[in-house]
């Protein structure tokens, strides 16, 4: 089963809030083996390039040829009260994006790049 390792800081720069108007996205190689990180991408722009004028390629955006892409919820604006939004945000993303993974066959991990040494 092809495996991909995800930096945690790049699953939290694809974690975009509601208010920017943009997406992030986690491309997946066609073999499972690599990714890369599409963000900000602009919301009207996206949902167009995806469902009404797709590219002669099939890919969303502009993206590469066969890469399957992962849509990453935004995080809504800070309330002033509880944990941070965004970590929290970006966690479900994890969750989700290894579920969306193992259902194609993939196997996933997260690697910790976000720890002070």
């Amino acid at each position: 089963m092809p495996h991909v390792q995800i930096r945690l800081s790049d699953l939290i720069r694809a974690t975009l809030p509601e208010e920017s108007g943009n997406e992030g996205y986690i491309g997946i190689s066609p073999d499972g083996s690599a990714y890369h990180v599409v963000a900000p991408v602009d919301r009207l722009i996206a949902r167009g390039l995806k469902f009404w004028e797709r590219p002669d390629d099939g890919t969303p955006f502009g993206g590469f040829r066969g890469w399957r892409y992962f849509l990453c919820l935004t995080y809504p604006p800070p309330s002033g009260k509880g944990p941070d939004r965004h970590t929290e945000t970006a966690r479900e993303n994890g969750y989700l994006l290894k579920k969306w993974a193992l259902a194609q066959n993939i196997e996933m991990e997260f690697i910790d790049d976000l720890t002070v040494h």
